[in-house]
């Protein structure tokens, strides 16, 4: 229970600093009129419902984002404590980041970059003795470098998104982020197949709902997905 009350509260703060640009001074307030919030409308989940989705002054509707970052966060830490294990810091900043950006990526198409920033500072706390490690930056180094690559040559995603998983890059095991990279491919493949059915173009599909999402099936499955993608033959 207290891990999805902590979730919901972090995830209303990550979703407030990405709505004020990386502001930390600036109270929380409503999007159409300005006002700002009491402490009783940012409960998290309740006060929405408890306002009927709507702000008390201007009733306009807040959106729905909101609301759905909170409850996916309280599930997301409800998971985390039922698996703890040596990943689980690393598990919980990846969440606190990756949902936000996926939901403010799918209406806003870009990657807030003060969000990316703030993102590699909090990782490389949690990671200095990991960066620390000649190996593991050779091959976070070989990772930046094919994402590059793959950047210049194809251009089928943003550079916000390479410099995401740059970042993603640096903190994760090898095997974890080539099984994240394929994973967001297959599942943004099957979504793109799915969206022409009702459109015939595509024009622009964000990027980062389907890393989010490939991230944390690799981080809740990661064994039974190494066995599949490569049969354990990698050490």
């Amino acid at each position: 229970m207290w891990s999805m009350i902590i979730g919901s509260v972090i995830g209303s703060f990550m979703w407030c600093v990405m709505d004020n640009e990386g502001s930390l001074l600036r109270r929380s307030h409503c999007q159409s009129c300005g006002k700002s919030l009491g402490w009783y409308e940012l409960i998290p989940v309740l006060s929405y419902f408890m306002q009927r989705g709507r702000c008390r002054l201007c009733r306009q509707r807040i959106p729905v984002s909101h609301v759905v970052v909170e409850v996916l966060f309280a599930l997301m830490f409800l998971l985390l404590t039922a698996r703890p294990d040596e990943m689980t810091a690393n598990c919980v900043l990846l969440i606190c980041f990756l949902v936000p950006l996926a939901i403010y990526d799918t209406y806003h198409f870009r990657i807030p970059d003060h969000m990316t920033f703030l993102f590699f500072l909090l990782l490389l706390i949690f990671n200095v003795e990991q960066l620390l490690d000649f190996g593991h930056l050779l091959s976070a180094g070989l990772m930046i470098l094919l994402l590059h690559l793959f950047y210049f040559l194809t251009g089928s995603i943003g550079y916000g998104d390479v410099k995401l998983l740059s970042v993603m890059s640096l903190f994760l095991p090898w095997p974890y982020f080539v099984l994240i990279f394929m994973l967001t491919y297959v599942i943004g493949g099957i979504a793109a197949i799915i969206f022409l059915c009702y459109k015939n173009q595509l024009k622009k599909i964000p990027f980062v709902p389907f890393i989010a999402t490939s991230t944390m099936i690799v981080l809740f499955y990661y064994d039974e997905l190494y066995s599949i993608y490569f049969g354990g033959f990698l050490t």
